[in-house]
């Protein structure tokens, strides 16, 4: 009996190391979450994994890191060059109503679903945000809220769509508080690509690595997105508690 008391007691002991190593991670940030999001790829068929090249390797690329960079285009036989770049359709709405009208009336226009808004506002709204946290935190705010009210008469359809767009609004202007209020709003608000933007006002996403880790899903590619998506807004944007120069080092 002595034997197995003592025996149980060593794996007790050291359980804590073991997780601990589970958890841990020697590279750049960057680095740890590509690995740890690949290891739960490889549960899918090689077709489905190499639909994510895409979003692994845009990764690599705002990593910065020459070296990861090179190690993601040898994986999937692709360069980080060939990535599209997309227009900005919000901003294009969005611009020209804030130069004639300002802020107050780009919500206005939201408000009623008025021409050029009665279609895809959450995005206007957001692209509008974006760029009015960077020279009108004030304004960026009032859109903020202004989305969140909005949720009360969305359709079905679009509440989800509007609360995600609040909800990274929230997040680009480092509000932990909208964050959780717009998230609480969408359709899968526990997915990982919130805990990775609550993760960035936070300052620290590396204890993630290991619920990315265990993500188990053979055929479906859409919780590794949530994943790659959400720690991308932490190299476009930088920790909120941190200068970007510092992330992946």
């Amino acid at each position: 009996m002595k034997w197995l008391v003592l025996l149980l007691s060593g794996f007790l002991l050291g359980a804590p190391q073991v997780a601990a190593h589970q958890h841990a991670c020697d590279q750049s940030e960057s680095a740890c979450v590509l690995d740890a999001a690949w290891s739960a790829a490889l549960l899918l068929p090689e077709e489905k994994r190499l639909r994510l090249s895409t979003a692994f390797l845009e990764i690599a690329a705002l990593s910065g890191d020459a070296a990861l960079i090179d190690k993601w285009e040898n994986r999937f036989d692709r360069r980080t060059s060939d990535i599209p770049i997309y227009v900005d359709y919000g901003w294009q709405v969005a611009e020209p109503i804030l130069v004639t009208g300002g802020v107050e009336d780009l919500i206005s226009l939201a408000e009623r679903r008025a021409d050029p808004l009665n279609f895809g506002r959450a995005d206007v709204l957001l692209s509008a945000g974006k760029r009015l946290h960077l020279s009108d935190e004030a304004a960026a705010r009032s859109v903020n809220q202004a989305m969140l009210k909005m949720l009360s008469g969305a359709s079905s359809f679009e509440k989800p769509n509007l609360a995600h767009a609040a909800a990274e609004l929230a997040m680009a202007r480092c509000d932990a508080d909208l964050l959780a209020q717009a998230q609480r709003s969408t359709d899968a608000p526990d997915n990982l690509r919130y805990a990775f933007w609550h993760a960035r006002i936070d300052g620290d996403a590396r204890h993630l690595l290991s619920e990315v880790r265990v993500i188990n899903t053979e055929d479906d590619t859409r919780d590794i997105r949530r994943v790659l998506d959400g720690y991308r807004a932490i190299l476009e944007h930088g920790y909120c508690t941190q200068k970007k120069s510092e992330i992946g080092g």
